[in-house]
């Protein structure tokens, strides 16, 4: 049977929700996180494949956003990518975000902690 590995954080940082952190720039959105370095059962991780980035708008079904190559088998690069969210101009969504991990064999962890980010493309008001 294969392994289930979780998206861990480096151990100097306390919270969960800081294991992943999301950045908006208009509708492209910049993830950042460490890679797992252990299994979810604490054995050193061996076999990492990737790690895939998920977002969900509201009302929607989650939609995978990238799958990032793992740095090493090993697991514990700090890793950073781009994901465009289909927030059109003159929209102010509320989008949730998480991560997953996956090895060699294919099996996918569970969710990090997800985080919600606003990306705003409303237009402001004219200056009166």
């Amino acid at each position: 049977m294969g392994k289930v590995i979780v998206l861990l954080i480096a151990l100097l940082i306390a919270t969960p929700a800081a294991a992943i952190d999301f950045t908006v720039t208009g509708a492209s959105v910049t993830a950042t996180y460490t890679e797992p370095t252990t299994n979810a059962d604490a054995t050193p991780l061996a076999d990492l494949a990737k790690t895939n980035v998920y977002y969900q708008l509201p009302g929607g079904t989650p939609v995978k956003g990238a799958d990032v190559p793992a740095s090493r088998p090993l697991g514990g690069g700090a890793i950073s990518t781009q994901v465009t969210v289909p927030v059109v101009a003159g929209q102010d969504v509320l989008v949730t975000f998480w991560a997953t991990a996956t090895d060699t064999s294919g099996n996918e962890s569970a969710r990090s902690a997800e985080v919600q980010r606003r990306i705003d493309r409303l237009a402001p008001t004219a200056p009166q």
